[in-house]
């Protein structure tokens, strides 16, 4: 970053440099006084002021004030340099054109003050009151300026009595300044700075233009007078500058009050002191006048104090009406608020409290006798209000349990010590009951660490006790243990019966499996049909075991669901802590034996070994591995040929997936298919599948056009229940320009017969594109020829295990009654993992059309199976 700019001096470094040039500026004025150097310097701050006051008038709120002051000190710099003209020029200067301007300036100084004083916001009601004062003040003024100039300026018969009345307007608008300065004094704030610069100013203009009256030769006015006329101007033109309008809030009282009633009663002492004066100097006596003015200023002040009166009054009738606004506001508020002395003793009416506890209480009573007689803890309280006196005026909150005949019940207080407030002067205490917001937190934290259906502890309640259970295990050398158990068979339950029937199995197990619990271990259901159980303090595996076996034998008899009976059994893992087991490891290592138990063959207990932990690491890491395989590049396919028997010629091909791990080897479909299944990556490898067989056996229909080469597709459970699986069909045929007809969807009876009829609606929709259907694997599943009529198909797929049983000259009878079934339906047959002579002779006898397997090609590379097309395969030796 460069280097900052240097910045110029601060606001108050130029404030004390222009107040040092003024001061200068006077002090010139005063030692040169007599010659054309004064005059200059007077004419050059005059002037000068003007100039400034337009460049500090600014824009926006509050321009309008500046623009009049700036107006008005333009007009009276003009009149000087008009009138200095005139006197250079020998004309006689008593009233001249510059008194127009003179005047003017007034004028606009006046309408400035006016304006400066509506901008500050006040009510109506203070506007009002401000112009009274100001007419007191402007009267009482007026007065003085008769008695000092006016009078004696009038009654001049020597001057004309347009020179005269000239004359008299200064004071009288001096005095109509005074009153407007001090409106906008006394409604704008006592530290304006802006109005006291204004009050400032026109007190120097006063000052002078009262002495260059009094003054025995007016065509040369004394210096000092000069100074103040400069000194007049250089502060209007300070006020001048542009401030934000800040507005006085309504509900503030008026600033100055006791100042603005003693000017305005001191205002009637004017005229006597006056009459005063001309007694003790037996000057002339104008008792008419006299009375004239005390009458005025009497009716204005009694206007004034009525008005202060009737302010008053409001304002009683204001704090009433906010009394009983708050009384009746506590008297239907369900809090309570009372004030008690630092010695606990009541201070304030102990209804409130009282209706909120429901207790008689008395108004002497001290706090702790207070708390016992209400049912509250005495300790407590004590503690709570000792906090309070020593938290020095801030706030102190506290919870107090509360024993009542209803039960527990709880009260919220919050104190805070104003015993140094007067209207206050001790300890305000706010209470409040808040049982139900209580027992609300406490269901809250019970819904938290216990599950909604059985009422069990739930996963984070149960794994928080493990941890406790692992913590003094490590303190006193005891052994915990988890049981995990998963329920068998539950899912045909829920699916056959319905939720409703599910969530009532699983409530009359949590109480079989509650059974079975000793009073220190755990009981929890940590989600679906899976529980646990924390066995603390156990001896080993075999206390764990044993508790595993009854909780197999609690789940042996049938259970009454409604109407319906029904059996469900457990597979239940066991894992035992070390000196290293952690809450998570455990139950993770508990989760691996319960599906252990499973694949051995469920309703068994099995104790958790490293072993399993190994397993569980290692489809941790095939998990992995295959989030990434499709888009690293690591699937391929290979392609086994399709031979017909007639002459062994290539006709198709079955696509089949591939994956080469970098970092696990190559892994067979039977793993990593149903991983991608249950991952959710099924849908997004079988599309990738689709469009690879389809472009390739585009390009190999495209190489020879008079093969009509066939293409064969896998499809698993999980595709064929996808939505998305005709539009990717479609997709991939439209991108290769493969034929619809040539390509050959094959399913298997697991896939159809999860959700026949959905696979029915799907099999349709396929079929609608016109590719083929093949049924693969059929016999060894559910083999009901019902789903052949159901499932519309053109190609019957015989397995390889019935392929298998081919070893002499006879067929079996399996074999070729499942050819002979295929002929019966008009369907194509094909034979899977045909591997020896003996096989395809007798196939080829028992007309079957096509087969695959080893004895004609092993699945093959694409370029190598693109090679093979056109000539017959070479039996594999």
């Amino acid at each position: 970053m460069g280097e900052r700019a240097p910045r110029g001096p601060s606001r108050p470094a130029r404030t004390r440099g222009w107040f040092v040039v003024v001061l200068a500026a006077l002090a010139g004025h005063l030692l040169l006084a007599g010659t054309g150097a004064s005059d200059g310097i007077y004419f050059l701050v005059v002037v000068g002021a003007a100039a400034a006051s337009w460049f500090l008038v600014g824009t926006g709120a509050g321009r309008t004030s500046g623009v009049l002051l700036a107006l008005g000190l333009t007009a009276n710099a003009g009149a000087d340099l008009v009138w200095q003209v005139l006197v250079w020029r020998g004309v006689d200067v008593d009233v001249s054109a510059a008194e127009v301007l003179y005047l003017t300036s007034y004028v606009l100084v006046a309408a400035a003050l006016t304006r400066m004083a509506d901008a500050t916001g006040r009510p109506a009601r203070a506007r009002v009151d401000g112009w009274i004062d100001a007419v007191i003040v402007f009267v009482a003024v007026l007065l003085l300026m008769g008695e000092l100039t006016l009078a004696d300026t009038l009654a001049d018969a020597s001057q004309p009595w347009v020179v005269r009345v000239t004359w008299a307007l200064y004071p009288a608008l001096d005095a109509a300044l005074i009153a407007l300065v001090f409106r906008l004094v006394a409604g704008s704030g006592r530290y304006d700075r802006r109005a006291l610069a204004v009050a400032a100013g026109a007190v120097c203009w006063l000052a002078s233009d009262v002495g260059y009256l009094l003054t025995a030769d007016p065509e040369a006015p004394p210096v000092l007078l000069e100074s103040g006329w400069m000194l007049g101007a250089v502060l209007l033109a300070v006020a001048s500058r542009r401030r934000p309008d800040r507005p006085v809030p309504r509900d503030r009282p008026e600033s100055g009050g006791l100042a603005r009633l003693a000017v305005c009663l001191g205002a009637l002492l004017v005229p006597a002191t006056i009459e005063l004066v001309h007694d003790l100097t037996d000057g002339a006596e104008s008792p008419l006048s006299m009375f004239g003015a005390t009458l005025v200023l009497v009716l204005l002040v009694f206007l004034r104090t009525a008005r202060l009166l009737q302010a008053e009054s409001a304002a009683r009738a204001l704090v009433r009406s906010q009394a009983r606004y708050s009384a009746a506001l506590a008297a239907h508020s369900s809090d309570a608020v009372i004030v008690v002395d630092r010695l606990g003793r009541l201070q304030s009416d102990p209804a409130p409290l009282a209706a909120l506890l429901g207790a008689d209480l008395a108004a002497d009573l001290a706090v702790s006798a207070l708390l016992a007689g209400a049912g509250l803890d005495a300790v407590e309280g004590r503690m709570a209000f000792r906090r309070a006196l020593d938290a020095g005026g801030a706030v102190v909150s506290a919870e107090l349990p509360r024993r009542t005949a209803d039960g527990e019940r709880w009260l919220g207080v919050r104190l805070v010590d104003l015993s140094d407030d007067p209207d206050v002067r001790g300890v305000v205490i706010h209470a409040t009951d808040i049982t139900e917001r209580k027992r609300a937190e406490q269901t809250l934290a019970h819904q938290a660490f216990h599950d909604g259906l059985t009422g069990l502890a739930n996963r984070a309640l149960f794994t928080d006790r493990v941890e406790q259970a692992l913590r003094h295990n490590a303190r006193h050398g005891d052994t915990a243990a988890v049981v995990y158990i998963d329920l068998d068979g539950f899912k045909a339950v829920n699916d056959s019966l319905g939720h409703q029937a599910g969530d009532r199995l699983l409530q009359k197990v949590a109480e079989r499996l509650a059974a079975t619990v000793r009073g220190g271990d755990t009981l929890a259901r940590l989600g679906g049909d899976e529980f646990a159980i924390l066995v603390e303090q156990t001896t080993g595996a075999a206390e764990a075991s044993a508790a595993g076996e009854r909780v197999l034998a609690a789940l042996e008899g049938p259970i009454r669901i409604g109407r319906q009976s029904v059996t469900v059994s457990g597979s239940i893992g066991i894992a035992v802590s070390d000196g290293e087991a952690t809450s998570d490891s455990m139950i993770r290592d508990a989760d691996n034996a319960m599906y252990a138990a499973k694949a051995a063959g469920r309703g068994r207990v099995v104790v958790f070994d490293p072993a399993m932990r190994a397993a569980a690491v290692e489809q941790r890491e095939l998990e992995r591995e295959l989030q990434g395989a499709l888009a690293g590049g690591q699937l391929r396919l290979v392609y086994q040929p399709v031979i017909d028997l007639a002459d062994e010629a290539v006709v198709g091909f079955e696509a089949l997936l591939r994956w080469r791990s970098p970092a696990l080897g190559s892994i067979p479909p039977d793993r990593f298919v149903p991983l991608a299944e249950d991952l959710g990556l099924i849908g997004e490898i079988g599309s990738w599948v689709l469009r690879e067989a389809c472009t390739t056996a585009a390009a190999w229909r495209r190489q020879d056009p008079a093969a009509d080469l066939t293409i064969a597709v896998n499809v698993s459970a999980v595709q064929l229940a996808s939505p998305d699986l005709v539009g990717h069909l479609a997709e991939a045929l439209r991108v290769s320009g493969l034929p619809a007809s040539a390509l050959v969807l094959e399913v298997t009876e697991t896939a159809l017969v999860r959700d026949p009829d959905a696979a029915a609606d799907q099999l349709a929709a396929l079929r609608a594109l016109g590719v083929r259907l093949a049924l693969d694997d059929f016999g060894t599943g559910y083999s009901s020829l019902s789903y052949l009529r159901q499932f519309t198909v053109d190609i019957l797929k015989i397995d390889r295990s019935f392929i298998s049983t081919i070893q002499g000259a006879a067929l079996p009878p399996i074999v070729r009654g499942l050819i002979d079934l295929g002929r019966t339906l008009d369907l194509e047959i094909v034979a899977e993992g045909v591997e020896l002579e003996v096989q395809r002779d007798q196939l080829r006898n028992a007309r079957c059309d096509l087969a695959q397997g080893y004895l004609f090609a092993a699945p093959l590379e694409q370029a190598d199976a693109g090679a093979l097309l056109g000539r017959r395969p070479a039996p594999l030796r």
